[in-house]
């Protein structure tokens, strides 16, 4: 498809193009699951300095405007943690608050990068209500900005997650949080959400099958490819769904596609939170399928883990386009981490790095100590670190947090079309 358009759509699998669509989430033709990719005409990533924040790479997201936001991915070279480690070239990605560094994700996570390129993506005379599922950050990255550009938003997470929806200013009216209530968890409220996202008058953002998801996501390593002047040897971050492995991939084709960045492919780290790990134990066995767990059995690990964010029970692995397929292109590697390895990393960052990180960064900070103690890195490679959510206690001591009570509660049971269109319909 030949076209002066900004992107076009691409299936992962059949290879079939549509024009730019912020509707569609995958390919009209009838084979196997597959992700769609954006396709950008302008290979030669042109960085705007101009641009505000993240859209500084507007070239590679697809969006033809931008939104007012400071925030950005920023990549520095990390000094003491490279040193306890033994390693010369280790580079920080830091998503979160840290005003030292510059660093202004009002809501200390990578998830905001998601938020604004989808949200500029929709029509601005779009009537329809955005939904969102989360386990915490996307829904607290989608809350606060929909809240700030008044876009009307419904984000569902599990009850026992409320405490991560704030933010530093009051929340707007214009945003409705539903909880699902009970021993449920970010799966149950995936399920809501859809439903949801059926009725008159809403759509849904689409997860990992929204590229504009992915490629904010993917700004992580285009920041830190722009940043040391070469595509980096190594990639750390913690995974839920996959998501953001994919993204990083993407991102890294793009440069080899730009070429003025060197030919590597990443080798891809990522990993999850012991007991939770499908992706992990999955790939360790060789297999593009993961295990299927029985709910009981999936929610007992699930609430053993200290990083929530990482505990989607459908990951974006087995599909075309997916985990499975990007770390198999990179040679790439899964690691398990305990609750008390992500601990004692998040110990150990604040104290060389000099500021606080979530339990998420600290299974990634933990899967880099796994690697060098194994040997899988060398000591002159370039290793990129993505520090997916950080500055949380820093914000607090710098601003009083308002949280977001939830409109609705739902029981388990209640999870049925009907009940939840009349109860969503009553608080509309």
């Amino acid at each position: 498809m030949k076209s002066k358009l900004k992107y076009i759509l691409r299936c992962t699998l059949c290879g079939k193009d549509y024009e730019p669509d912020p509707f569609r989430l995958c390919c009209d033709e009838e084979h196997e699951p597959s992700l769609l990719r954006a396709v950008y005409p302008n290979e030669k990533l042109e960085v705007k300095e101009n641009l505000p924040g993240l859209f500084r790479y507007i070239d590679w997201l697809p969006v033809d405007r931008y939104l007012e936001t400071e925030g950005k991915p920023i990549t520095y070279q990390s000094k003491n943690l490279a040193h306890h480690l033994g390693l010369d070239h280790l580079f920080i990605c830091f998503n979160g608050y840290w005003p030292e560094r510059d660093a202004d994700l009002s809501t200390c996570s990578f998830k905001e990068l998601e938020a604004f390129p989808i949200l500029a993506r929709i029509p601005e005379d779009n009537p329809k209500t955005l939904v969102v599922a989360s386990a915490g950050n996307t829904g607290r990255a989608f809350a606060t900005v929909c809240s700030k550009l008044k876009i009307p938003f419904c984000l569902v997470i599990p009850e026992q997650n409320l405490s991560a929806i704030w933010s530093k200013e009051p929340f707007d009216s214009c945003v409705r949080l539903i909880a699902v209530g009970g021993n449920s968890d970010y799966s149950d409220a995936i399920r809501i959400g859809k439903i949801i996202s059926e009725l008159e008058g809403f759509f849904p953002e689409g997860g990992a099958k929204n590229v504009a998801r992915r490629d904010g996501m993917g700004l992580t390593v285009v920041d830190a490819t722009v940043t040391i002047g070469e595509i980096p040897d190594h990639y750390f971050q913690a995974v839920g769904s996959g998501t953001g492995g994919i993204s990083a991939y993407e991102a890294n084709l793009r440069f080899l596609a730009d070429g003025r960045f060197g030919n590597k492919k990443i080798k891809l780290h990522l990993c999850q939170n012991i007991p939770f790990t499908p992706m992990t134990d999955a790939w360790k066995a060789g297999s593009r399928d993961i295990t299927a767990l029985s709910e009981i059995e999936a929610k007992k690990s699930i609430s053993q883990v200290s990083a929530k964010v990482l505990t989607n029970r459908n990951p974006a692995y087995s599909l075309a386009g997916g985990l499975y397929e990007a770390l198999a292109d990179t040679e790439g590697e899964m690691y398990g981490v305990t609750n008390d390895e992500s601990e004692k990393a998040r110990i150990l960052f604040e104290k060389l790095e000099g500021i606080d990180v979530s339990p998420a960064a600290g299974v990634a900070t933990g899967a880099l100590i796994q690697a060098v103690e194994a040997g899988k890195i060398g000591k002159k490679d370039t290793i990129v670190l993505n520090i997916t959510s950080a500055g949380y206690k820093r914000m607090r001591q710098d601003y009083p947090l308002h949280y977001l009570k939830p409109d609705l509660v739902f029981k388990p049971e209640e999870i049925e079309p009907d009940i939840l269109e009349q109860r969503i319909t009553s608080v509309s």
